[in-house]
């Protein structure tokens, strides 16, 4: 695979789950073949990854258009839980991404990853640790919270649902101690 697809944009937050931004579409073939993801969700409005050439790579997409900095609107985020946990369920790899996959991927994949079992202040550790970029905005944190709330309730959970605080001082955790800069 030529030099440019070495690196893309993306983190591994569970071992088939990974966030990131967005990747030229002439890395479809690296993200298919190399890395195994058969299953993108790009939460963009500003743009939109190649549907056809994704699926010339075996790859199926799960476009939900979502302003940046914005958090994604709530049946869209419960159909991304949906069907993201549902691939993974199957044993497949999902790359969820925005533009630069600090915010809206970010939330969704949060949501998933609550609803694959990881307590809310976990999952954000957790994506946190695996990806310092991660920092959805407070709109987008908000969200998270009132999902998390709908999620517990509906499941009959018992952890408690962070304030908005105990997630913001996580998120923004990298304002205080900047990670290393790369070689």
């Amino acid at each position: 695979m030529s030099e440019p697809f070495r690196k893309l944009n993306l983190d591994w937050v569970l071992p088939s789950l990974a966030v990131g931004g967005r990747f030229p579409i002439e890395a479809a073939e690296h993200l298919a073949k190399k890395l195994g993801i058969r299953h993108v969700v790009d939460v963009r409005v500003e743009a939109r990854d190649d549907e056809q050439v994704l699926r010339e790579h075996g790859i199926t997409l799960l476009h939900l258009p979502t302003e940046d900095m914005r958090a994604i609107r709530g049946d869209m985020l419960d159909d991304g839980v949906a069907w993201v946990t549902e691939v993974l369920g199957q044993g497949h790899k999902v790359y969820i991404h925005c533009e630069h996959g600090v915010g809206r991927s970010a939330l969704l994949a949060l949501c998933c990853m609550v609803a694959l079992g990881h307590p809310p202040l976990e999952a954000l550790s957790l994506a946190k640790q695996r990806r310092w970029q991660v920092a959805p905005s407070p709109a987008q944190l908000r969200t998270f919270l009132a999902w998390v709330e709908g999620w517990r309730q509906r499941h009959g959970l018992t952890w408690t649902v962070p304030t908005l605080q105990a997630l913001a001082d996580i998120a923004y955790s990298h304002l205080k101690n900047p990670p290393p800069a790369d070689d």
